[in-house]
């Protein structure tokens, strides 16, 4: 049966209503079949920088723009997650008229919900001690065994961590560092931890030496999530290449693989799949199909956008997936801040342990 609850609903009452909801504070936007603007809230205005009569499709990327023709087209809703400035927005399309309505929604995952805050905050201190005792472990093996497992529940907490907490670029500890060597040592490290029967070498193809203002911790960190993504796909006939591009405004560190490919469907689910709600029975499903949420994708996503740039995918020519870190030619002005305190039990475990922590 149809929902005519907020049909019946005096107009008055409906926008009291909207007054005490978040979506007060929402970019709102009403556009023609022809994709014109026609109204939107000051928040929208704020946002886009759009005037009325102006259209809307310039402002969206091309996954949105095809979003909204589709809504109009079919008169049914679509939900993509849009990045505006640096901020990813949920944007939902609803049919409106002969047009639709866009409403830009913030999705603020800054902090835990009070139930999720305590689960990390006593996960972290159960593990350090954890970590300790498989220290005092007489037998070497077990011992080994119990770290590993401890630095993958470190891994993954951190990454949940930064993923929900993410730092301002300003906030970063961005110093001046050689990408080309940084890709070289990122791949030999990826190489000698390549799980059994994987891939045994890594092409890269970078200049003698790329000079980059970044934070060197984060970009490894991301470039082992994409390089470890790649072996596991590859089979052992296979290859797995990284390649370094400056053209001027970004750099491009392309992480290639010889899997079965990624369609943009799967990858824009990939990336977002964490922000959505999920029951215990739909994320079981997708493993089952060979495709669970996680967090890597997302990561190496979020710290392409604390510099500035963007991951982006393509296929890759004869067979596989290209995954294109992008990096900002960032301000001289934002170089030696150190503003952002360690990441949990960063000290004392080498970030190739923990990342590479995931591989048996």
């Amino acid at each position: 049966m149809e929902d005519t609850f907020f049909a019946k609903l005096e107009d008055s009452t409906v926008r009291a209503l909207l007054a005490r909801t978040e979506l007060h504070d929402a970019a709102l936007i009403t556009v023609g079949p022809s994709l014109h603007m026609e109204n939107c809230s000051e928040a929208a205005a704020r946002l886009s920088g759009l005037h009325p009569l102006e259209r809307i499709d310039p402002l969206l990327s091309e996954a949105a723009a095809e979003a909204l023709r589709g809504c109009i087209a079919s008169r049914s809703p679509r939900t993509v997650y849009e990045e505006l400035d640096g901020i990813v927005y949920r944007l939902e399309i609803l049919p409106h008229r002969d047009g639709a309505l866009l409403a830009f929604l913030r999705e603020d995952r800054a902090s835990y919900d009070g139930s999720l805050r305590v689960l990390h905050t006593k996960s972290v201190q159960y593990l350090g001690a954890l970590l300790a005792d498989a220290e005092q472990v007489d037998d070497p093996v077990l011992s080994a065994h119990l770290r590993r497992q401890c630095l993958r529940l470190h891994r993954l907490l951190s990454h949940s961590d930064f993923l929900h907490d993410t730092p301002l670029t300003e906030q970063l500890r961005l110093h001046h560092a050689d990408l080309s060597a940084l890709c070289r040592s990122a791949a030999e490290k990826a190489a000698e931890n390549a799980p059994s029967g994987a891939v045994q070498a890594i092409t890269v193809h970078t200049p003698n030496r790329c000079y980059a203002l970044i934070e060197p911790y984060l970009i490894r960190m991301a470039l082992y999530n994409l390089l470890s993504n790649a072996l596991r796909v590859t089979p052992p006939n296979g290859n797995v290449t990284v390649a370094l591009h400056d053209d001027g405004s970004f750099y491009t560190i392309t992480v290639a693989d010889r899997g079965p490919g990624l369609s943009a469907e799967l990858f824009q689910a990939l990336l977002t799949g964490w922000q959505r709600t999920s029951s215990l029975d739909d994320y079981l499903s997708l493993t089952r199909q060979g495709a669970p949420l996680g967090l890597g994708l997302p990561l190496a996503q979020r710290i392409a956008q604390v510099h500035g740039g963007s991951l982006l995918l393509s296929a890759r020519e004869g067979g596989g997936s290209e995954l294109h870190l992008n990096l900002a030619h960032l301000p001289e002005s934002l170089a030696d801040n150190n503003l952002r305190a360690p990441m949990i039990l960063e000290d004392g475990y080498s970030l190739e342990e923990i990342e590479f922590s995931i591989f048996d």
